[in-house]
């Protein structure tokens, strides 16, 4: 039965327009639910694969480059510092072979210490400084 192409015709696909937006609206609605759930899934497979060492020392790769070979063993008993899976020596032994890479040279790191909350408040105020639009 085709629509009629009339003031009652017109109503009837107004209705019909506004209960499939609500029913379209809670399809997004529920797959945006379900990402908490897959979230806690991936972390449940993360959990497993944790056991696993990070670096293996053979001769190849971070072992080879001198930086230090990370273990679960090292990791466990790793002091929390700025990175997540180093403790700061490790970051500072991998950091500065990084600089030496990039210029071509020795580096020697002299002081290492993590931002404070007023740092991060004057590198705020030099990027707006710098990335202002005012005339100069």
């Amino acid at each position: 039965m085709p629509i009629q192409d009339n003031l009652h015709g017109a109503l009837l696909i107004s209705v019909i327009d506004f209960v499939l937006s609500f029913v379209i609206i809670g399809g997004i609605g529920l797959i945006l639910a379900m990402f908490p759930l897959l979230n806690r899934f991936g972390k449940q497979n993360e959990e497993r694969h944790l056991g696993k060492p990070l670096a293996v020392a053979d001769g190849s790769g971070a072992a080879a480059a001198g930086l230090p070979a990370v273990s679960p063993a090292t990791e466990a008993g790793a002091v929390p510092g700025i990175h997540p899976g180093l403790n700061d020596q490790q970051l500072v032994v991998l950091l500065s072979a990084a600089a030496s890479e990039m210029l071509g040279g020795p580096v020697r790191v002299e002081k290492f210490r993590p931002l404070t909350a007023k740092d991060l408040n004057w590198a705020a105020q030099g990027r707006s400084v710098l990335q202002s639009h005012r005339l100069k």
